[in-house]
């Protein structure tokens, strides 16, 4: 019995989706000297999915958000708004995805596999241009080998948290 539960258990609530971050060059300076930021999300993808700029807005607008919410710097901008005067850039890059949407979670369960998410992310003090730090993200979706795994929004908000991790652990 306590097998069975287990099982049960797992098909419920799926593995873990994951996000981490390589720092490529350590962030130089303290972030905490900063008093506003701006977060701007690009593609560096040839080929890219058809809901690759729904996902860049998801990217940035959940980076903005949990920023935000963190109270990390006085003011967050999106790079949209144009009447910003950030002194920190945080640009975003998605460099690969490996697209799993809901139809395929759905017609091919664990067939489908793991959504990913990989980007580069470059922080900027904006007054220099000088580049203070970049790094690679990696953003998993839940992998438990079910058609309760997850898809490609849930690696895009892994990325989002492995970027604000990346600032936290740089303040």
């Amino acid at each position: 019995m306590p097998v069975l539960c287990s099982m049960v258990l797992s098909l419920a609530t799926g593995c873990a989706s994951s996000g981490s971050f390589t720092m490529n060059q350590p962030v130089s300076v303290k972030l905490s000297h900063f008093k506003s930021a701006t977060v701007a999300v690009k593609s560096g993808l040839n080929g890219a999915p058809e809901r690759l700029d729904e996902y860049m807005e998801q990217l940035e607008s959940r980076i903005v958000v949990k920023l935000r919410e963190q109270a990390l710097f006085g003011k967050i901008y999106s790079h949209a708004e144009t009447d910003s005067h950030a002194d920190l850039g945080i640009t975003v890059t998605i460099t690969k995805i490996r697209d799993i949407n809901d139809y395929d979670r759905v017609m091919w369960g664990a067939l489908a596999g793991q959504a990913t998410t990989h980007a580069k992310v470059d922080i900027t003090d904006l007054a220099t241009g000088k580049l203070i730090g970049s790094g690679e993200i990696v953003g998993k979706s839940s992998d438990n080998g079910t058609v309760f795994s997850g898809t490609t929004p849930q690696a895009v908000d892994r990325v989002a948290d492995a970027v604000v991790d990346l600032v936290k652990s740089n303040l």
